[in-house]
């Protein structure tokens, strides 16, 4: 556990209490000093909430300071037993009765029972004990003990109390414990005390990672939810709800079952109650919807007398409304588990009835009730699954099916819907342990291992666990091509929907033409967006007008949506002709939703999408972001596939940004995982960030050698891929800057021929400005105008700026000055807001070529911070970001963000200018209207 408390105890004293800290800190002052709170403290709290763990610790503290402890502990079969309690106290102590004076040594032999005569009065048998208490003490300080003191005898409660009274400056200090039920506190008296409360959240959190870090974590955050902060709960629980029970979020019963200390903490209260109120009670914490009440043929007349008896039990609350919920989880799972398997079959099947009008809760009381398989029952949980898919609950997709596999008599029903389980465990919720345990049990129960679910879900672990896209293309081409039975429309989607991933992620001819011939094989079963998805994904440059007609259409029903694979699969064909920002909302509520539902394989499919939007949008901050939360994730969760991507999205922002070196950092890596296996569209995706960041530092000769290694021969018709296009227009200015006309020309004449410009308006601006870069004079300037005209403003910014700017270069060599100077202004703009360093030092650069000096941009503002001055000082000297982190206490990311900040404000566009802007700041003919002169960081 945590050591929470800092002190100079020896370890694992007073200490190991998560969230415990305060109540410690008071402990710790009532045994250090007897005149705090008068030296007797009582702790009051719920069952579990952690006052006997407190008064353990306070035992631990005061053994550490070389104190006696004497402890006892109220016991409910000995609350009629007079002086039981005391007895227990002070039994350690009877060698010391001998020098009591008489009366004292008496009273307390009668009273405990270790002698014969006329029972003494309560003042004597008080005075006599705090008198043993002080004489035990005298040579060693006393810490005497009690938990549980609602349970004490009278007689001892009685003595105690008047002993807690009186221990102020004495050696000898009183701790208490009483816990709060529904019964009122019997109070003797004033008591210093304390009320114990159930943890937070974070503090929860905390506890369970300490005790049980091997914990799963829809396990974990279950029983943080269920637990309400009780400790004793948080700790018992994960007893009852291992990982290899429950594998996945889904399988985790409505109801937890208690442990049996857990269950009698709230059992004698339900116990006690009628059998018919009990039953009541079962109906009530079974059904949770509240509809059972409405019946009176199913609660009976009387459920309004058994709820009163509920209440006043402090079993259940009701309030206004008359809804009814249970005082804690835990007392619902206590009235379930102190119910008999029978008993609660016959409730479900009550349930049952009660909801006939809803098939899903209908469906799970039936299973709930089965005492066995039950293939009309499985029928009807395997349609509740895809409905919940459909609702946008993917956790109780997963969990109605595998249920359905459960309650399946025939084996090869059971297998096939184990591997439905498995699929929509690997596709939606990324629970990747689940989906292999699953498959294993799958081919346990069919040697039918060729079936086509059985196939789409060993394909999507192959695939998202370790990328192997051979493997994962060879099981499910075989499986689609010769089907061992006849597939349903759901399992020949799911195929065929993770085929096309896999052909995306090798990107060769190889795989495209099965993935093809498969989609047209099928074409009669398959939904208008998977089949949208075969034209755009293995070639948007030929996708027709009525796919893009169709595509539009499906995106505007997204704004209702719930099914989150829905939204993703729409998501990646917008992605591949430009139409992602049409889907921001929908996706932002994906990666919400489930978040929230633990869904990892759909928050991160989403996190990727916003990454790809938010790029070309120019939040790139939000790139970075999305980037940087789904790599965590992916990674936590062994999504491996995912990781390439997200590295790339993060790279591509820190080219645009002109952040070199974070946008190599990651380059090296993908491709070295790339390549083994076969997965051979992510070098193309590094060559696009090398294109990108080469155009940047204005290295357009790497450009065009980074941008022809991803359309080696040209663009062709007939080869098109997406990043194919992406990386046209740089393409074309490449080599326009490198004295490649012809080519630069028949590059254009491809994106014409290819008819690109109809996929977007962002490509229809593009290819409009490419024309203007091979053309010359009026003709050039018509191009580039038709392809400012192509857009709305507001969208494509960064390829906008990038189109303002070279229309400005064009009009500056045709000598119309004003003209470029208000383009290049234009450019300069959306490169300062976007942050975009590199474009933004072309575009100022462009100015001075057209008589405008650095100062008259009024859009540069070279003003350093402190801070910022210290940190372009150390970069200029040659330390690099770990180091500089490291002497001023920074991370080096902290580093790099200060740097890239600085880059723009000097007007340079990496480390190497550093050192001559710095002087030049610091020389007064060149340091721009009212920059005050630095010092060096180092002489401050």
């Amino acid at each position: 556990m945590n050591a929470e408390h800092q002190g100079t105890e020896s370890p694992g004293v007073g200490t190991g209490l998560t969230g415990r800290n305060s109540e410690l800190d008071l402990i710790r002052a009532v045994i250090d000093d007897t005149a705090r709170l008068g030296g007797s403290l009582t702790l009051f709290g719920d069952p579990g909430v952690g006052k006997s763990a407190l008064l353990d610790a306070a035992a631990d503290l005061a053994r550490a300071r070389n104190m006696r402890t004497l402890r006892a502990a109220g016991a409910q079969f000995e609350a009629n037993i007079a002086f039981a309690g005391l007895n227990q106290l002070l039994v350690p102590l009877v060698p010391l009765f001998a020098e009591l004076d008489p009366d004292h040594e008496s009273a307390l032999r009668v009273a405990l029972g270790f002698g014969g005569g006329t029972t003494p009065s309560r003042i004597l048998i008080s005075t006599a004990a705090l008198s043993l208490l002080l004489l035990a003490a005298r040579e060693q300080p006393l810490v005497a003990i009690v938990d549980d003191a609602q349970w004490l005898d009278d007689a001892s409660a009685d003595v105690l109390s008047f002993v807690a009274r009186r221990v102020a400056g004495t050696r000898v200090r009183m701790l208490t414990t009483v816990r709060t039920t529904g019964e009122p506190l019997r109070m003797r008296g004033d008591v210093n005390s304390l009320t114990i409360r159930a943890l937070d959240h974070s503090q929860s959190e905390a506890l369970l990672l300490t005790r049980y870090p091997d914990l799963a974590g829809h396990v974990r955050r279950r029983i943080v939810s269920e637990s309400q902060g009780n400790p004793l709960a948080l700790v018992e629980l994960p007893a009852t709800l291992t990982s290899d029970r429950y594998p996945t979020a889904e399988t985790l019963p409505a109801v937890l079952p208690l442990t049996e200390r857990l269950t009698r903490m709230f059992s004698a209260r339900i116990a006690a109650l009628p059998p018919e109120t009990r039953d009541l009670l079962l109906l009530l914490a079974l059904d949770g919807s509240g509809q059972a009440l409405s019946e009176e043929s199913v609660v009976g007349p009387d459920a309004a007398t058994h709820l009163d008896l509920a209440e006043r039990e402090r079993i259940i609350v009701v309030d206004g409304r008359h809804s009814i919920v249970f005082r804690h989880p835990l007392v619902r799972s206590a009235v379930v588990e102190l119910a008999r398997p029978e008993q609660r079959r016959r409730a479900h099947r009550t349930l049952a009835d009660c909801h006939r009008a809803d098939p899903g809760r209908r469906a799970w009381h039936l299973a709930d009730a089965s005492f066995g398989p039950d293939e009309e029952v499985a029928t009807l949980l395997q349609h509740e699954s895809i409905q919940a898919l459909k609702r946008g609950d993917p956790s109780a997709a997963v969990a109605a099916m595998t249920r359905s596999a459960d309650l399946s008599p025939d084996p090869e029903h059971r297998s096939q819907r184990l591997a439905g389980a498995a699929y929509f465990a690997a596709e939606v919720m990324g629970d990747l342990q689940s989906v292999s345990q699953l498959l294993t049990d799958a081919r346990r129960l069919d040697a039918n291992v060729g079936s086509l679910a059985t196939a789409s879900a060993a394909a999507s672990l192959m695939l998202y666990s370790d990328a192997d896209v051979v493997s994962a293309f060879r099981v499910l081409t075989t499986a689609l091509r010769a089907p061992e039975a006849e597939p349903t429309a759901e399992e020949i989607n799911a195929a065929i929907w993770v085929l096309s991933v896999i052909a995306s992620l090798n990107g060769r001819k190889e795989m495209w033409d099965p993935y093809l011939e498969l989609v047209d094989r099928y074409r009669d079963m398959l939904p208008e967006g998977l089949l949208i998805r075969s034209e755009v994904v293995s070639n948007p440059a030929l996708v027709s007008p009525e796919a893009l007609h169709a595509l539009d259409q499906e995106i505007a029903t997204l704004a209702t949506e719930l099914d989150p694979g829905h939204i993703i699969r729409v998501g990646y064909v917008a992605n591949d002709v430009d139409r992602l920002a049409d889907l921001r909302e929908p996706l932002l509520r994906v990666w919400q939703d489930a978040a929230r539902t633990g869904a990892v394989a759909s928050v991160t499919n989403a996190l990727m999408l916003l990454c790809a939007e938010s790029y070309l949008a120019g939040r790139w901050d939000d790139t970075q972001r999305f980037a940087e939360e789904g790599l965590e994730r992916a990674e936590s969760y062994g999504y491996v596939n995912f990781v390439w991507f997200l590295h790339y999205s993060r790279a591509l922002a820190a080219a645009a940004l002109g952040q070199q070196e974070e946008a190599e950092e990651p380059l090296e890596a993908m491709l070295a995982w790339s390549i083994p296996r076969q997965a051979f569209i992510v070098p193309q995706h590094v060559y696009r960030v090398r294109t990108l960041a080469a155009i940047g530092r204005g290295d357009f000769e790497t450009a065009y050698a980074e941008a022809t290694r991803i359309s080696p021969r040209g663009l062709e018709s007939g080869t098109a891929r997406q990043l194919q296009l992406f990386v046209a227009y740089d393409l074309v200015e490449a080599a326009v800057r490198t004295g490649r006309s012809d080519q630069a020309r028949d590059y254009v004449e491809a994106m014409l021929r290819m008819g690109i410009s109809r996929i977007s308006s962002r490509w229809s601006m593009l290819v409009a400005a490419a024309q203007g870069l091979v053309s010359e004079g009026e003709a050039a300037s018509a191009h580039f105008e038709r392809a400012l005209a192509a857009a709305p403003e507001n969208l494509w910014p960064f390829e906008r700026g990038r189109v303002l700017l070279a229309y400005g270069e064009h009009l500056r060599r045709e000598r119309a000055t004003v003209e470029s100077r208000v383009r290049i202004n234009a450019a300069l703009a959306i490169f300062d807001r976007l942050r975009a360093a590199p474009w933004a030092e072309r575009a100022r650069n462009e100015l001075a070529a057209t008589g405008v000096s650095r100062r008259q941009t009024g859009s540069t503002d070279i003003l350093l911070t402190p801070q910022e001055l210290q940190i372009a000082a150390l970069a200029a000297s040659g330390l690099t970001n770990k180091a500089i982190g490291e002497r001023l206490h920074l991370s080096a990311r902290t580093v790099s963000g200060h740097l890239y900040n600085v880059f723009p404000k000097l007007g340079i566009t990496a480390r190497a200018g550093l050192r001559d802007a710095l002087t030049a700041l610091t020389t007064p003919e060149d340091r721009p209207p009212g920059a005050v002169a630095r010092q060096d960081p180092d002489d401050r």
